[in-house]
């Protein structure tokens, strides 16, 4: 087995497409960083979009955004068995190891290596996101009649609202609370992404198939039945951040603990692996 897991990590590192992936990955997660950062902190006399720039709550929207990495781990873990089929390297792979259980057993710890990796650098980028507004002291006032950007501490008390300002103290408490969430459900996601891949096999389906069941099916489901929604991957997924259960506009969302949300995501990616193994994968490959 770990010679199997040693192939399996050499080919996942010496393809292009997972560099594609990660440079994909940096620029989204620092676009959606600052984006969510520095949108509207909200609407005069009306209920906020958004919290108060410079808030711990503003911090915590800021770095829960960076869990749509997962979707990418789900692609990498589709990658990593459908490109075998892609690029006809299959047949050597299972004469090889003609115990196709062990190959699949392999690539889903590989698919999870990779995502934690994933994971990681996402955070990472988090972290620089947070810096960076640290470092241009963000800041907006919380007046009766709405949040107000870029107003001074002494014009904020004159009009009698609350002032914040983007700190390392609310930066790092919120950070640490939420990134070993996302480590953890993006290096799950793509287990669950080669399970996908290994049931399907086909690359563009697997990756259609993922991808709008995580955003389209989900979404729909979760609004209309959240009590099913909640056993979804991707929710259970996000029930590994705590600072997920608060949504944007203060309410609260019906989550798994995040053991739970942990234990179905991993559910998905093994079942669909076995039940790959088991049907598709044994059928003749030449």
């Amino acid at each position: 087995m770990t010679r199997l897991l040693v192939a399996e990590v050499r080919k996942l590192w010496t393809i292009w497409s997972t560099y594609v992936l990660f440079g994909i990955l940096v620029l989204v997660d620092l676009a959606f960083g600052f984006a969510i950062a520095f949108a509207p902190g909200g609407r005069r006399r009306g209920a906020a979009g958004f919290v108060p720039h410079g808030s711990s709550q503003w911090f915590t929207n800021i770095f829960s955004v960076l869990d749509n990495s997962r979707l990418l781990a789900l692609v990498l873990g589709v990658l990593i068995i459908t490109g075998e089929y892609r690029h006809k390297t299959v047949t050597p792979t299972f004469l090889a190891e003609p115990r196709r259980g062990r190959v699949v057993t392999a690539k889903l710890g590989t698919a999870f290596g990779g995502g934690i990796v994933l994971g990681v650098l996402t955070m990472l980028m988090g972290l620089i996101v947070g810096f960076v507004l640290v470092g241009v002291k963000v800041h907006s006032c919380l007046t009766p009649v709405g949040v107000q950007q870029g107003m001074s501490q002494a014009l904020c008390s004159a009009q009698h609202g609350e002032y914040f300002v983007a700190n390392v103290h609310n930066m790092w408490h919120d950070w640490s609370r939420i990134a070993p969430g996302v480590v953890l459900g993006t290096g799950l996601f793509a287990v669950y992404g080669l399970g996908l891949g290994a049931l399907l096999k086909n690359q563009v389906v697997a990756i259609v198939v993922g991808l709008g069941f995580t955003l389209v099916v989900e979404t729909i489901v979760g609004a209309i039945w959240p009590t099913i929604g909640e056993y979804l991957p991707g929710q259970a997924a996000t029930a590994l951040e705590d600072a997920a259960r608060t949504t944007f506009r203060g309410g609260t969302t019906e989550l798994l603990p995040w053991w739970g949300g942990a234990a179905m995501v991993l559910v998905y990616g093994v079942a669909l692996a076995l039940v790959g193994t088991f049907t598709t994968l044994r059928s003749d490959i030449t």
